[in-house]
């Protein structure tokens, strides 16, 4: 409980964020806040209406950037025509609204590749199912914009690896991504459209200023928040373990929480993991796993309800997690969990789980 009590200044920064809720009902403004509110404060696996909150859908893997640190790398894409449908996920949509999921999060990949991501959000707002996209930004066109816009997205979250176009663009191995990027935070600004700025720490970064001028942007831009990630050994950083952070560079990036507009998925070293508790990721070709990060499949929604997936990942939330980070840059944990079954090609083995300590954090 003092865990939770003590992360109160990140959910207050939460609550402080509340122009995502634009068009919801007095009663469904408050149902969101309580909801978020329990998931931050206790962290801990529920049931009825103060359980799975998030549930982020991977629409495709394919993309105009080849980041260096990019998660969707872990597993080989998967071809455009066994994507899930539009169809797909309108029915999972409303397996999410008769759940009572507060919203959901379109990623990639690149989301805005797809044709039909203004249907999607369009119908996810109707269903009741607070929309969010996770983009590199590069076609946030005006056009675009204004019709997500209409279409009721409530929220738009945009990477920036670096404050310095050049760098960025390197990282990203797409030329003009910055500008883009940039660009299309303004149009979401301009057009009242509620934007973050999504950025991760690198080791280079901490020290020589970068992520403060990431930060600077995100005022110069006028964007809701500025969220702050950790590295994590998946994807392409698979094998760059010497990118992940110490606890002593953990602890100099939580300064920048300071500053109002920053927030971060850990902002304390006892914060616990939310994958599998409050959250979980629906991979682009259905398979469903505790996060992006953690590409382990408990089923697949074309053969399953999501309701009996989600059920069958509460042994998965009871396991002893490293805390402070994502469980997956930690060592010891990483391998255990990568011993029983990640880059399966079906569902795990429901219950083979065997304990796992939480021990192997970085120090």
């Amino acid at each position: 409980m003092q865990e939770g009590w003590e992360q109160m200044d990140g959910v207050a920064k939460l609550v402080r964020y509340h122009r995502r809720l634009t068009g919801l009902s007095p009663l469904q403004k408050l149902y969101y806040i309580v909801n978020v509110l329990y998931g931050e404060i206790f962290r801990t696996r529920s049931i009825g209406p103060f359980g799975l909150r998030l549930v982020e859908i991977s629409l495709t893997d394919r993309c105009q950037c080849r980041c260096v640190h990019c998660y969707a790398a872990t597993r080989k894409p998967v071809a455009a025509q066994d994507e899930l449908t539009t169809q797909e996920i309108f029915e999972l949509l409303g397996q999410m609204a008769a759940m009572r999921i507060s919203e959901v999060c379109f990623s990639g990949g690149e989301p805005l590749l797809r044709k039909d991501i203004v249907d999607l959000v369009k119908y996810a707002r109707w269903k009741g199912v607070l929309p969010k996209i996770n983009t590199n930004g590069i076609l946030l066109t005006e056009s675009l914009v204004l019709k997500l816009k209409e279409a009721g997205l409530a929220w738009c979250l945009v990477s920036i690896d670096s404050a310095q176009p050049s760098q960025h663009d390197a990282l990203r191995k797409y030329i003009g991504c910055y500008s883009k990027a940039v660009e299309g935070l303004r149009r979401l600004v301009r057009y009242g459209i509620p934007a973050s700025i999504v950025t991760y720490a690198r080791k280079d970064s901490i020290y020589n200023g970068n992520l403060a001028e990431i930060v600077a942007l995100g005022h110069e831009l006028r964007v809701d928040t500025v969220r702050v990630l950790f590295p994590v050994p998946m994807g392409r950083f698979e094998d760059a373990y010497k990118e992940m952070l110490t606890l002593e560079e953990r602890e100099e990036v939580r300064k920048l929480l300071k500053d109002p507009i920053v927030t971060m998925e850990c902002p304390r070293e006892i914060t616990r993991c939310t994958a599998g508790v409050t959250k979980l990721n629906i991979m682009t070709n259905g398979d469903v796993t505790p996060c992006v990060f953690i590409p382990l499949p408990f089923g697949n929604v074309r053969q399953e309800s999501l309701r009996e997936i989600w059920e069958a990942m509460a042994e998965f939330a009871c396991l002893g997690k490293p805390r402070g980070q994502c469980p997956m840059s930690a060592p010891a944990f990483r391998g255990r969990l990568l011993s029983q079954g990640i880059g399966m090609p079906t569902p795990i083995n429901r219950g083979s789980f065997e304990k796992i300590d939480s021990r192997g954090g970085l120090r």
